[in-house]
């Protein structure tokens, strides 16, 4: 009986080492055979996923672009429209079909065979395309960017509601933005002149909206309605009596040809100049805050999505004025008047200087269905 005991204990621990082998065999097949359906269920996922993206709305339409003029402005609105839409996997669902025609009866034509060719959509840049793209069709939706007073010259009823089949992005002067730029640089100043040719309207109206957003913004704003040379020389005479602390001029054509005697008052009387452009820092203003223009594209692109795949009717869809701005900074001027600018200030500007060579291209948009010829290069109105 003694004998046998030692080999029933041997047989029992032999077993139990067996079946502890074949557990850990089985778990580890099951283990095994788990993470690969786990694996396949995610790659599975993963292409669903992608599927998805790609294929996220099952429509397919027709899109005009129809671009007057060439400048850089144009091309923003165009390339951040097409970067836009690339971003938002509707390449696939959109054919685009691409005109620039600064020529205004080719435009015209090229407009109607976009019509004629059963274009869903137009998207218009500058301001003879869209009011023709709006003229010439009252069903398809038109999509403008570059406009500036789009309710003024009737492309909309209203820009908080256009009431027909027009909408889009204004490329109205950030006239806010500019003025409220001369208490971020400047946050001691308490008074600004506003001058603005008389005769211009767009002119009348970025003066008029400059001076209220001064007075918001708690300065005092005397406006200088110009009408020819003998008025100017005579509203700086007062400005400089008066003791007037800053100058602003929006877009103003009268106001750009008779800079140089603008600038040199602001040298000699150290009275910064804020100004409604970038090409006035080149002249001798302080600094401006300008728009975006490719983030108007993108807006625009936005737009196009939500009336074509999200059926949202285009007379709903208000005319966006809110833009992404850059504040620009010229800091030879700064350092000429002798301008103290806080260093939580400087933050928030891009310092500006004098470009010695075209900029590279850095982000090309992606290539349309169909371009035509581009003529020579022209400003979006």
């Amino acid at each position: 009986m003694k004998k046998r005991f030692p080999i029933v204990i041997l047989s029992i621990l032999l077993a139990v080492v067996i079946a502890g082998v074949a557990f850990l065999a089985v778990r580890s097949a099951v283990k095994s055979k788990n993470e690969k359906d786990s694996s396949d269920a995610t790659n599975d996922s993963v292409v669903s996923g992608a599927q998805v993206a790609e294929t996220i709305y099952s429509e397919h339409y027709k899109v005009g672009i129809v671009q007057t003029g060439l400048g850089s402005a144009s091309k923003d609105c165009y390339s951040g429209f097409m970067l836009e839409l690339d971003e938002r996997n509707l390449l696939g669902n959109i054919e685009v079909t691409y005109v620039v025609e600064d020529n205004e009866e080719l435009c015209r034509t090229k407009i109607k065979e976009l019509l004629d060719g059963g274009c869903d959509l137009l998207y218009t840049i500058g301001r003879f395309a869209s009011e023709t793209a709006a003229e010439l069709t009252k069903d398809k939706p038109v999509v403008f960017a570059a406009v500036n007073s789009p309710d003024e010259i009737g492309l909309v009823e209203s820009n908080e509601a256009p009431g027909g089949n027009v909408t889009g992005i204004s490329s109205y002067n950030p006239c806010f933005e500019q003025v409220d730029l001369i208490k971020t640089l400047l946050p001691n100043t308490k008074t600004v002149a506003s001058l603005y040719s008389g005769t211009d309207p767009e002119a009348v109206e970025q003066g008029i909206v400059a001076a209220r957003e001064a007075q918001n913004i708690g300065m005092t704003c005397t406006q200088y309605p110009i009408d020819d040379k003998a008025s100017l020389d005579s509203a700086l005479s007062k400005i400089k009596d008066e003791k007037i602390e800053t100058l602003y001029i929006p877009v103003d054509k009268f106001l750009y040809a008779n800079i140089s005697t603008i600038i040199d008052f602001s040298n000699e009387n150290k009275i910064p100049v804020f100004c409604g452009d970038e090409t006035i820092l080149a002249q001798g203003a302080l600094a401006t805050s300008v728009i975006n223009y490719e983030s108007i594209g993108r807006k625009a692109a936005g737009m196009v999505q939500n009336i074509l795949f999200e059926h949202v009717k285009v007379s709903t869809l208000s005319v966006v004025y809110k833009h992404d701005c850059t504040n620009m900074l010229n800091s030879e001027v700064r350092d000429k008047l002798g301008l103290e600018i806080p260093a939580t200030a400087l933050g928030e500007v891009e310092m500006w200087t004098k470009p010695t060579e075209p900029p590279a291209e850095t982000k090309p948009a992606p290539a349309a269905t169909k371009a035509d010829e581009a003529p020579a290069e022209t400003e979006a109105e």
